[in-house]
């Protein structure tokens, strides 16, 4: 994306130039003709950068500056729409429509799926649509960071600060987005569970429930309050880092302070005006992970984890069974939501210790000058490809990427070439930038760019023959060349899109330029004026709304063409207009003929978009969603093996760049951002595959969709787990006991886990690179396949060592961590579950059950016709 600018402008003149190069009867004529036109386009440069620095300068660290604003704020919208949805907890775990009664029928959740208009729906769309505007944000963020790395600025905090803020950022938006899924964990348990306890399910268990409905509404109240506190001091906490970075001035946080002062008390919440607000919100930190204590006294009675507690009771009982393996997923839930609030509160916290270590430094004393990053220098003057660097999580990247430059992202290094053994002598060395050029012939980059070429081509002729010469540049054919170059797309669906906006924008355009002329009477002071005025219009489109790029660049240069030309003429006069060959029409017919331009050139581009053959969003987003789904599972490698780490005690913190941990981390990072990119590009070709015609069939977009949403909800499930894991030695600061407890639960907890075959097997990610290969291919899937259990290490562990469970290890981080893993896990395999289901329905399966079976049918028909025939 940053160098569509420069490719307009490179088209643009390579396209003039080239075709008015038959015209010139001497090299001289020629070379004075492109020293012009290279005049014009450099004083034009040169007006636009001298605006841009001079006039009213917008700094990409202002915009950074604003996001982080924005992001506080959006981080309290995000939290209060949490609040309001737990509100309805004791109701979703005990009341009519509660997790109790809802997992033993599922006909509930159906009755408030049909009624969209319920509190509850209205609840968890206001959470969804509050988490998806904070993800929105985090995205605008990191790309404004990209370019504000490259600034020469003059401030206060430097680009690296301002990475570093980004990556704080993020270490809060996933705990954010791992409580924001509740909604959707609940329906999951509820869909996939519900056969479970149907099964177990009976009448007197169903009346031991309604017993213990008053104590799931007080765990319910817990996890309200402790979710109200971690509110309240997220809230003074972000405020605090905005006032010491000098983001929000004293008067702001007093007037909001007093906005809300007569709902809490002042006395109670701790102010981020306070002087000794860091110490404070430590001290307010340590009383809420101490109140953690009271969980075991909300749950004892109602043998939450382990059923060896509960055996203990009905062991005189003969005729009692011990239930079987089983968990309450309702208290995994609770735990799980309370260990993400810790975790947010911990980021929190760390964004705080770095604002107050910019104030101790004396950063934020005086201003000074900000120059770019090292790393943006040293990318300036080296040809050295970005993806070759190692980088950490806040390493610069593109705001857009497109699907090539992700695809190459397979280090092949780390992979044997199925066609070629590495090379063994230093011809066969040598000879590897053969295989180079014969790959960036036969790339899509290649065969996209000789569509572009054959399409401008079949205008550009006409000024090359002795008969059109003259027709060309009279009827300023170069027009509808330009929109070619400058506006042609790779699929067929955004072509069609493509089509339809520019000649949409040119006809605005041109009433625009019409209105701009003669609302004045034709006065030209009076047509520059509205002239900017129209200019602000169309250029809030290009700034505001970048997926139009094509359709506003070509509104803008038809604006400024059209009432431009008309100024040119009465300024020069009409035979110094005319002179270079090109007829004066009045605007009434100038407008209209530059419509017809762009509408002849959209119309080429189309017609090679899907000649010789046609290149569709739909096959597009088939091999990227396979693509997806490949860097989903590296991703998930990634991750269960910083699991296996934690668990074999060898996680370290981090900070050693040799360290196992940190390069999984940074890996991870890595990953991350491809999948992420990877995402939106999906979610583009998704969009642009509505306006493809639907030959042969109509394209399954709903299932498409689902898929993504799957593949997201996977990817943000995955990270969350990596995060628990890596940042669990920040979560335990507690006394050494404390810690001494921990690492034995963790060490007993690693000793069955890692003998587990489950742990062992990377079941997810084969069959994640199975439903990749299928995809990409076109292939059916290989029968057979299926996914693992919810909850598939707690189960394990009740079976052999049930007091590993107990309610008395709540108070441990670890274990609040190994709950957060289980949840999060159980969110992967019901996720994994829809979306094998899903892609089945795309690919099929590979199965001859079917023939078999309509043999054997065949064969017993023509058996009972044989024996009714006979006499």
């Amino acid at each position: 994306m940053e160098l569509q600018d420069p490719m307009v402008a490179f088209s643009i003149f390579a396209s003039v130039t080239i075709t008015r190069a038959g015209t010139f009867v001497t090299v001289s004529d020629g070379l004075e003709f492109v020293s012009r036109l290279l005049k014009g386009f450099m004083i034009g440069f040169a007006i636009a950068t001298g605006v841009s620095l001079l006039i009213l300068p917008i700094t990409s660290r202002r915009n950074v500056f604003h996001d982080v604003k924005g992001y506080v704020a959006q981080i309290d919208a995000v939290l209060q729409s949490q609040i309001a949805f737990v509100d309805r907890t004791p109701q979703l775990l005990t009341g009519g429509q509660g997790l109790l009664n809802r997992t033993r029928t599922a006909q509930t959740i159906r009755d408030a799926e049909n009624n969209p208009g319920s509190d509850l729906e209205a609840r968890k769309k206001q959470l969804t649509a509050s988490i998806t505007k904070l993800n929105a944000l985090h995205g605008k963020l990191q790309s404004d960071l990209f370019y504000a790395n490259d600034e020469f600025a003059w401030g206060k905090l430097s680009a690296s600060d301002l990475n570093r803020i980004g990556g704080l950022l993020r270490s809060i938006l996933l705990p954010l987005a791992g409580m924001a899924q509740l909604p959707e964990v609940l329906d999951m348990i509820i869909k996939n569970e519900g056969s479970r306890e149907n099964d177990k399910g009976s009448d007197g268990e169903r009346g031991d429930e309604l017993s213990k409905q008053s104590e799931m509404e007080k765990v319910s109240g817990t996890l309200h309050d402790r979710l109200a506190d971690a509110t309240s001091l997220t809230t003074a906490g972000l405020q605090y880092v905005l006032l010491a970075l000098e983001l929000a001035k004293p008067k702001q946080l007093k007037s909001k302070r007093n906005e809300i002062s007569d709902e809490e008390s002042k006395g109670e919440a701790i102010s981020p005006l306070d002087s000794d607000f860091t110490s404070r919100f430590e001290q307010e930190m340590s009383k809420y992970f101490e109140r953690r204590k009271e969980l075991p006294r909300s749950l004892a009675s109602l043998e939450a984890f382990s059923a060896s507690e509960k055996a203990d009771d009905i062991s005189n009982d003969s005729r009692a069974v011990i239930p079987d393996s089983d968990v309450r997923q309702e208290f995994f839930l609770i735990l799980y939501m309370g260990h993400l609030q810790e975790s947010l509160l911990n980021g929190v916290l760390d964004l705080i210790k770095f604002a107050d270590s910019k104030v101790a430094d004396g950063t934020m004393k005086k201003s000074r000058p900000i120059f770019p990053m090292q790393n943006s220098i040293r990318g300036w003057l080296s040809l050295k490809s970005e993806k070759d660097e190692s980088r950490g999580s806040d390493s610069r990247q593109p705001s857009q990427a497109n699907a090539a430059s992700i695809h190459a992202e397979d280090e092949p290094d780390r992979f044997p070439d199925p066609e070629h053994l590495p090379p063994a002598n230093l011809l066969e060395k040598a000879s590897t930038i053969i295989r180079f050029i014969s790959h960036v012939i036969k790339s899509e980059y290649s065969i996209f760019g000789f569509r572009v070429a054959a399409a401008a081509f079949s205008v550009g002729i006409l000024a090359f023959l002795h008969q059109t010469q003259n027709f060309f540049t009279r009827q300023r054919c170069i027009w509808a060349m330009i929109v070619i170059v400058i506006g042609m797309n790779p699929t067929s669906g955004q072509s069609m899109f493509g089509f339809v906006a520019r000649i949409v924008a040119t006809a605005v355009s041109l009433v625009l330029s019409l209105v701009v002329w003669y609302i004045v009477d034709q006065k030209t002071p009076g047509v520059i004026v509205f002239l900017y005025l129209a200019n602000v219009f169309e250029y809030y489109f290009y700034v505001n709304v970048p997926q139009y790029f094509g359709p506003s660049v070509i509104s803008i240069v038809t604006l400024n063409v059209i009432v431009g030309y008309e100024l040119q003429v009465r300024k020069l006069g009409m035979e110094v207009a005319t002179s270079n060959g090109q007829p004066y029409y009045p605007i009434y017919l100038f407008g209209p003929y530059k419509l017809a331009a762009v509408a002849a050139g959209c119309a080429i581009s189309f017609f090679w978009v899907i000649f010789p053959y046609p290149i569709t969003a739909k096959s597009t987003l088939r091999k990227s969603v396979g693509r997806a789904l490949f860097v989903l599972a590296k991703f998930y490698s990634c991750m269960h093996t910083t699991v296996e780490l934690w668990l074999n005690g060898e996680l370290s913190n981090g900070q050693d760049t040799r360290s196992a941990s940190y390069k999984l981390e940074t890996s991870g990072h890595k990953i991350f951002k491809e999948e992420m990119m990877l995402l939106n590009q999906l979610r583009t070709l998704s969009h642009f595959s509505t306006y493809e015609p639907p030959i042969g069939g109509k394209f399954p977009k709903e299932t498409y969709d689902h898929i993504i949403s799957e593949i997201q909800r996977m990817l943000t499930s995955m990270a969350l787990m990596a995060h628990t894991t890596q940042h669990l030695n920040v979560m335990s600061r507690e006394s050494e006991s404390t810690r001494d407890s921990e690492e034995r639960w963790v060490s007993q907890l690693a000793s069955i886990a890692l003998q587990s075959a489950d742990f062992h097997s990377h079941s997810l990610t084969s069959l994640l690179c199975h439903l990749s290969a299928s995809l990409a291919n076109a292939q059916p899937l290989p029968p057979y396949l299926s996914v693992g259990d919810s909850f598939p290490l707690a189960r394990h562990l009740q079976r052999i060592d049930g007091e590993l469970l107990s309610i008395r290890h709540v108070q441990d981080p670890a274990f609040s961590a190994f709950v957060t893993l289980e949840v999060l896990r159980s969110v992967v395999g019901f996720t994994l579950k829809d979306l094998l289901s899903n892609v089945k329905a795309l690919v099929g399966e590979l199965n001859f059950d079917n023939h078999s079976r309509g043999t054997l049918e065949d064969a017993e028909s023509a058996r009972l016709l044989s024996t009714n025939t006979e006499p």
